[in-house]
């Protein structure tokens, strides 16, 4: 059985040769007939011709019953004598009366299959060249009722065209269907309005027509398709349908519809139709209950799940698997169903919530993108509620979340010993104040006092270091015992130790200025190489007890992007904003001062000027008694100043990370304020003292330690 093509309808075998055969099997391309009489291209026996010679039948005719057609061609046909010796006839054939035919083929005979034949415009043109040819007629029926079928165009076929291929879009509820209209199959209404690229022979070319002597009738053994180059027109070679012929013929009845059983196939039908007649062939709300992709059906590749995935419940990742089905991707050529796996997402929602996972979909970011996830997914959906109310407020950090460290300063439980109202943060901030000003204090008193008169400069190499490593080693001190005195409060025993100190060691401080401030009250004492070595060398090792939390500050904003995060709307994100850039700015000012000390100190020992004889007295920096060339004091002041600066830029991030710490953790930070101020005050007005402390107590010390610091 050969393959069946639409142009004929129904498919039989080709060795099927009867009156009613219809020819299966493509052959040559055929060239477009013209309209001139072309009687003197047969071989013509006095107006007789071979049937061989005819032009095939056209593709419109052999789509219907041609029992009539074979009749008029077998009226002309008969037993003609072609060779005669004398009288005697040599030779018989059966030969066909060309003026016969333009008789039997009157309009009463095409009236029959002009209604077929005009559904497609291409089916009708060849059937006028074909009319014309045989018959020298214009006309089919009625004079004037061909007119325009001679020069057509592509625009001749108001709807275009489309592949067969298309057909395969098609769902088989609609393409097993019968038209509303005429009760006529789905098959033999597209077959009827098929052409091809250019005229193509189905059959035996070179053998169109024979006589059966058995059947005594005529029998078409070839027939031509309508092309499209009878509109002027190019098409790649293959079969096509004319769009408009085919929607003119077959309908549907919207409230009988083939493919309502299914709402898959239900779309695939109304998007066909839609792509192959347009929207006027559907009813006013065909676009209802469609099952597509896009909002109620998400492809299972664009399915996507927050990052709290690994906490969800099996409940909640198997309902994509519940929910799965198939629906229709509109592609983009053509307008068709694509069949995609999706998830009905009214179904998956129907059964989840905000409370349907917990773990880290309740935290942090974990939380904010399980909410975001949550409201993209199903906000839209109908009837859906399973968001919090205050969800909006739950998709920013909490107050907690912004702080990078995972404890608390406060008391554990609520007794009567630990009941207290944690003090405002006015009393916090005016307690970091005080210990601020406790240092400047003690050092104004310090240089108006007698002693300070009987201090002797220390060579550099036997008393700064000194001064630098007790006066970081006094701070670490006042850590340790504010921590200790924390930690012995009831309530507060369960603080980290560690954590405690090294969260102190980030307090803001001012000793530094220590050594700046007594030579602006009095301006006649100059600033010797050793007391700035001791400053500089004594600011590295504070700011190391700062580099943990601060830096752990920095991590934590990056990680969780909170330094370029709008926190704006969010309860405490000014204050959270203010701290993180405090760590950012002490790690960019501890970065330049490291780079001045290092300047610094290269200069100082590269220099020619410096006293070779290192337990000479050091000349002063800055004085108007300094011996040093003005040039290289210029040179060496600029790195100086700088870490002054530097310093000062420290000074104000600590400030700037405490100011929002405070403000961000009020209620977390509750310190005991008593031991907390007694701890620092202490400490720090030691540690600034020690500053002053008379060479000859240093060398005591170095003496009995026997310590060479070089």
């Amino acid at each position: 059985m050969p393959q069946c093509r639409w142009v004929i309808s129904p498919c039989t075998p080709i060795a099927s040769v009867t009156n009613k055969s219809a020819i299966a099997g493509l052959h040559d391309t055929a060239d477009t007939i013209d309209d001139d009489d072309v009687a003197d291209m047969y071989k013509n026996y006095h107006g007789w011709v071979n049937p061989e010679d005819l032009t095939a039948m056209p593709q419109c005719i052999a789509q219907q019953d041609h029992d009539t057609w074979l009749e008029a061609m077998t009226k002309c046909t008969q037993k003609r004598c072609t060779s005669q010796f004398g009288v005697i006839c040599t030779h018989h054939q059966w030969l066909t009366e060309l003026s016969c035919l333009s008789i039997e083929f009157s309009p009463d005979v095409l009236r029959e299959y002009l209604p077929y034949c005009s559904r497609s415009i291409l089916a009708k043109a060849q059937l006028y060249h074909w009319t014309r040819n045989i018959t020298g007629r214009s006309w089919f029926v009625d004079v004037g009722d061909a007119n325009g079928l001679t020069n057509l165009w592509p625009s001749s076929l108001p709807k275009g065209y489309a592949g067969i291929g298309a057909l395969n879009h098609a769902p088989t509820c609609l393409t097993t269907s019968r038209s509303a209209s005429s009760n006529e199959k789905f098959q033999s209404s597209v077959a009827s309005c098929v052409f091809t690229a250019t005229p193509q022979h189905i059959g035996n070319a070179e053998r169109p027509w024979e006589y059966s002597q058995s059947l005594k009738s005529m029998t078409a053994l070839d027939f031509v398709t309508a092309g499209y180059s009878l509109a002027r027109g190019y098409l790649p070679s293959g079969e096509y349908f004319d769009k408009d012929c085919f929607c003119n013929v077959f309908t549907l009845d919207f409230e009988q519809e083939p493919c309502s059983a299914s709402a898959l196939d239900m779309t695939k039908e109304r998007l066909w139709l839609n792509s192959t007649c347009g929207s006027v062939s559907l009813p006013d709300n065909w676009t209802n209950d469609l099952k597509t992709t896009g909002f109620a059906y998400m492809p299972i590749e664009h399915w996507k799940w927050p990052t709290c995935v690994t906490d969800m419940p099996n409940k909640v990742t198997n309902l994509v698997d519940q929910c799965a089905t198939d629906a229709c991707e509109i592609s983009s050529l053509g307008g068709y169903c694509n069949v995609k796996r999706a998830v009905e997402r009214s179904c998956f929602c129907h059964d989840i919530s905000y409370d349907s996972c917990g773990g880290s979909c309740h935290v942090f970011e974990g939380r904010i993108d399980y909410l975001h996830w949550l409201h993209d997914l199903c906000g839209s959906v109908e009837g859906w509620h399973g968001l919090p109310s205050n969800w909006r407020q739950l998709t920013n950090p909490s107050r907690l979340e912004m702080i990078p460290w995972r404890w608390s300063l406060k008391p554990d439980s609520e007794t009567e010993q630990t009941t207290q109202t944690c003090a405002s943060n006015e009393w916090k901030f005016g307690s970091i104040t005080l210990v601020n000003m406790g240092p400047l204090l003690l050092s104004t008193i310090l240089i108006n006092a007698k002693a300070f008169r009987r201090i002797v400069r220390r060579p550099i190499l036997q008393s700064w270091l000194s001064v630098a490593f007790c006066t970081a080693s006094l701070q670490l001190f006042a850590n340790l015992l504010i921590t200790l005195l924390v930690v012995s409060v009831p309530g507060y025993e369960n603080v980290p130790f560690t954590g405690l100190m090294m969260l102190w060691g980030t307090m803001p401080r001012v000793s530094w200025l220590t050594t700046i401030f007594p030579s602006v009250v009095k301006p006649s004492r100059s600033i010797s190489l050793s007391e700035i070595s001791s400053v500089l060398l004594g600011e590295v090792l504070l700011q190391c007890l700062s580099a943990p939390y601060m830096l752990l500050t920095i991590k934590y904003g990056l990680e969780h992007n909170l330094y370029f995060r709008s926190l704006e709307s969010t309860e405490g994100g000014n204050s959270a904003k203010i701290m993180y850039n405090g760590a950012l700015l002490w790690l960019i000012s501890t970065l330049v001062l490291l780079w001045a000390i290092h300047t610094t100190f290269n200069m100082l020992t590269n220099s020619n000027q410096v006293a070779p004889n290192v337990t000479d007295e050091l000349t002063p920096l800055i004085s108007h008694r300094s011996t040093l060339s003005n040039d290289y004091k210029s040179k060496a002041y600029y790195p100086f100043s700088i870490a002054v600066s530097s310093q000062f830029l420290i000074w104000l991030s600590q400030w700037s990370f405490w100011g929002g710490f405070i403000s961000l953790s009020s209620k977390q930070f509750c310190p005991p304020l008593l031991q907390v101020l007694t701890g620092i005050w202490v400490a720090c007005s030691a540690a600034s003292a020690a500053m002053w402390i008379p060479s000859e107590i240093w060398t005591k010390i170095e003496q009995d330690a026997k310590v060479s610091w070089l």
